[in-house]
């Protein structure tokens, strides 16, 4: 034999046991025998390792899942930057021997307002400013008098920058919650400027998962004002939900609306908030408790160290553990010593999650959030896990409000499959008899490098971790038709050869020879239209095209490389004298 030609047939052996070997998971169910062993942290059985850990991806219209758009409210990341830059502020004039007497931000305008008790605490203000925060804040109106004032604005290369960055860690902080999660092959991507797009294919639990993303995890601790006591509040309240005709809601959109019917009534710089109790079997609110807080979050969610789920020794009561880094620390500190004997709201996505008094200063930068007394044990336990996990991955920098949400049931995605595989099968089985029927022998030898182009396809699909999806089959296919329209173009090159007079090696040779270049053109100008449509569509669209050019280097490969190597075998080792094509 030949060397060239063994080599060649040994090599496609080998892609066709390498082919096998990839899609093994998939096909034996290794995916879900490790996500059972994991669940029960059982040892997995020796041979599962001795293959890939992931098969072949399956898309969201397959599987059944979520899909989600959520639109990220930069506004508030913009707001929160500028309280954490106000902080910066205050703390560098305090090193500097003076003191603001107040500090108002306009949540509107986004501008922070800085009152002094004299003109030269002002200029020290001004000069501070122009000097070491030259980048990031501008500088407003100035009003003298007793009090004099400075407005300060966020730089317009400072807001632009802001905002990037915003939506930037937003659909990081959600990639690594969903990875965190558990969830199998989860994509999360940005759409246009302000929007994330979220597809959790398979996920058991949608309800929780949504949770999980959406919940902003923005922890902030805030001072109660004790100036109004909380029957007058109650009271202030009630009359402005009348007055407004608000309804009684505790969502953010709902708690803001309140805030700005009791701007006329509230202390300057303040605002109300809601410690909420539900029901734990139905989710309905059974109690709110409102407080009086000062606007400003003297320590925030960026500066954890760490979060833990722990339990209560005494009363086995699940809660969560938080640990600083040096920074907030050191600003934890510096609260509860200037606050003692005050309340401390713990603020998680907008309520207050427990208002504990500060009986001494804690220096050891170490908190705790209580779950509720009102909740069973394992729900606790389970919210506390959650609530580990959001943290833990780091809070969003702003709200996500739900765009639109598709939930695919399994019986959907499992049918969507039934269908396409049937419609494949349908296809392959004509081509096959067509194939077998007009070209004979020759016909059977292209229908199998059709089923060898098939499974390539699927294999370098689960080796390269792409996802497969319901536009992806029909990529699929027309791919079969395109291989069998290469072997047509070979079978009739070296059909004309033969009637030539040719003896069938040299038919074989020049057929091949004669039809590459028409197959190659082909090929080619689909692929370009393949790239074409993977560069500028979107989701369906780019599924479609994958598949579509995986599946013609496949083709090119398996319909002119293996059939013309098999051709070679039977001519030059079996040395058979006649063609059956």
């Amino acid at each position: 034999m030949n060397p060239g030609l063994k080599w060649k047939l040994w090599g496609m052996l080998g892609l066709i046991i390498l082919a096998l070997y990839a899609l093994a998971p998939t096909f034996l169910g290794f995916s879900q025998i490790r996500e059972v062993f994991k669940t029960e942290q059982k040892t997995l059985p020796w041979y599962v390792d001795l293959f890939p850990e992931k098969g072949l991806n399956l898309g969201l219209d397959l599987r059944g899942g979520i899909y989600i758009e959520l639109d990220v409210q930069v506004e508030e990341g913009l707001a929160t930057k500028l309280d954490l830059l106000t902080q910066d502020v205050v703390r560098d004039l305090k090193s500097r021997d003076v003191e603001p007497l107040r500090w108002t931000r306009d949540d509107k305008a986004l501008f922070v307002t800085f009152f002094f008790k004299n003109d030269a605490d002002l200029q020290a203000a001004l000069k501070l400013a122009a000097k070491d925060y030259k980048g990031a804040l501008d500088r407003g109106q100035i009003v003298a008098g007793d009090q004099p004032s400075v407005r300060f604005f966020l730089t317009p290369d400072y807001e632009k920058q802001i905002r990037k960055d915003v939506v930037s860690q937003a659909v990081q902080a959600v990639r690594n919650r969903v990875d965190r999660y558990g969830l199998a092959e989860p994509t999360v991507q940005r759409m246009g400027t302000s929007r994330i797009v979220v597809e959790l294919p398979g996920v058991k639990d949608p309800d929780r998962a949504l949770k999980i993303i959406q919940q902003a995890g923005k922890l902030e601790f805030k001072i109660v004002n004790s100036t109004v006591n909380q029957t007058e509040l109650g009271n202030w309240i009630a009359a402005a939900r009348q007055e407004k005709k608000l309804a009684i809601g505790y969502s953010a959109e709902e708690v803001q609306k309140l805030n700005e019917a009791l701007k006329p009534k509230l202390p300057e710089g303040t605002e109300v908030a809601f410690e909420i109790a539900r029901d734990p079997s139905t989710g309905t609110v059974t109690q709110a408790i409102p407080y009086l807080l000062d606007k400003t979050a003297y320590v925030t969610g960026d500066m954890l160290k760490s979060a833990q789920v722990q339990v209560d020794p005494q009363s086995s009561e699940p809660y969560v553990s938080l640990t600083f880094n040096p920074v907030g620390a050191k600003n934890f500190g510096e609260l509860t010593k200037a606050h003692v004997k005050e309340l401390l709201a713990i603020m998680l996505d907008g309520n207050v999650a427990s208002a504990p008094q500060i009986r001494e200063p804690i220096l050891n930068g170490q908190c705790k959030i209580d779950l509720g007394g009102n909740l069973d044990r394992e729900t606790q336990l389970k919210e506390a896990k959650d609530l580990t996990l959001v943290l833990q991955e780091g809070a969003l920098p702003a709200r996500l409000k739900e765009a639109t949400k598709t939930v695919i049931g399994p019986t959907l995605g499992e049918d969507s499959i039934a269908r396409s595989l049937k419609a494949i099968y349908i296809g392959t089985f004509l081509v096959v008899i067509f194939m077998v029927f007009y070209y004979k022998w020759s016909g059977l030898l292209a229908d199998i490098a059709v089923v060898l182009n098939t499974l390539f396809i699927f294999a370098l699909l689960a080796m390269f971790q792409a996802t497969l999806t319901l536009p992806g089959m029909a990529g699929i296919a027309l791919t079969i038709g395109m291989a069998v329209d290469a072997n047509v173009l070979i079978f009739e090159r070296i059909r004309e050869e033969l009637a030539a007079g040719q003896m069938p090696k040299a038919a074989v040779a020049a057929g091949y020879s004669n039809a590459l270049r028409a197959i190659i053109d082909s090929n080619l100008t689909t692929i370009i239209a393949g790239v074409v449509l993977y560069q500028y569509g979107t989701g369906p669209v780019r599924g479609f095209a994958v598949t579509l050019m995986i599946g013609l280097v496949c083709n090119i490969f398996t319909a002119v490389v293996m059939t013309r190597s098999v051709f070679e075998y039977f001519l030059t080792v079996r040395k058979i004298e006649k063609i059956s094509v």
